[in-house]
């Protein structure tokens, strides 16, 4: 059986909007786990373009960090001794068949300096708080030599709802991503040497906008769209609107996420 350590770190300088944000972040993602491995196909692509850079004679320590319900982490327990499944939700943990796993949040780690051989993230950092210092903190917790398969989501993401939002009104409906060249610039000040980087467009297709807004929701990501609603933005008459408004392609709803691919090495 697993066994999960729930960590909880004393605030400090947190400012209670940050808290605020963690705690909807949490609760999205718990609530996404019955659909989340249905729904995340995006997310599958993107985690097999992080796997083919995976050497094949892997070995040590290995942090699953937003490992989710562990679909990825079943596949690193292949190849490296120890996978560690590391996640904010929970829930989303419990479901996983992780040997090992910590609950606790990516923006305050709780390792030690130079512990694991090699971190791997799909779809999970833009989720921080302070991405920088988030880089800078896999740098310490990484032994010299150790590296890091990392993707994430960046600025250009989800513009087909930004789209259909548009239509309807000039508030922002969809979450703000930073730009390749900001995470350039963090990966350098965090002195993380670039193996590789690129950035793919990857495209999920829908029958209908009403099933791509609820596939956001099904995974989880929905933090944006759902702090909109409960200001009371998001009437039924809205919500039609924006599906009216939602740019078809060949009479179905697309939804596309730039995400950056990359292979980071601690010399």
């Amino acid at each position: 059986m697993m066994a999960v350590e729930q960590l909880c770190n004393t605030e400090t300088d947190n400012t209670f909007s940050a808290r605020h944000a963690k705690q909807i972040t949490a609760t999205k993602f718990s609530r996404a786990v019955a659909g989340y491995a249905e729904h995340a196909n995006v997310q599958k692509r993107s985690a097999d373009d992080l796997f083919a850079k995976v050497k094949s004679h892997a070995t040590g320590i290995c942090l699953d960090l937003g490992a989710g319900p562990g679909v990825n982490t079943a596949r690193l327990q292949v190849l490296f001794g120890t996978t560690i499944a590391f996640d904010l939700s929970f829930d989303m943990l419990k479901h996983s068949q992780a040997r090992m796993a910590i609950c606790a949040d990516m923006d305050a780690l709780p390792l030690l300096n130079k512990s694991v051989d090699c971190i791997f993230s799909n779809f999970a950092v833009q989720w921080s708080q302070n991405l920088p210092h988030l880089l800078k903190e896999l740098y310490r917790v990484l032994k010299p030599g150790g590296v890091i398969y990392l993707s994430c989501v960046v600025d250009g993401s989800l513009a087909e709802i930004k789209t259909a939002f548009n239509e309807v009104d000039s508030q922002s409906h969809v979450n703000k991503f930073h730009t390749l060249v900001q995470l350039q610039q963090y990966i350098s000040a965090a002195k993380l040497d670039v193996s590789s980087l690129n950035q793919t467009c990857y495209q999920d297709s829908y029958e209908s906008p009403m099933a791509a807004l609820r596939s956001l929701k099904a995974i989880g990501a929905t933090n944006q769209l759902s702090q909109q609603k409960r200001k009371g933005l998001m009437t039924k008459h809205r919500l039609q609107q924006v599906c009216a408004a939602f740019p078809l392609v060949n009479e179905r709803a697309i939804v596309s996420y730039q995400v950056a691919i990359m292979e980071l090495k601690k010399i």
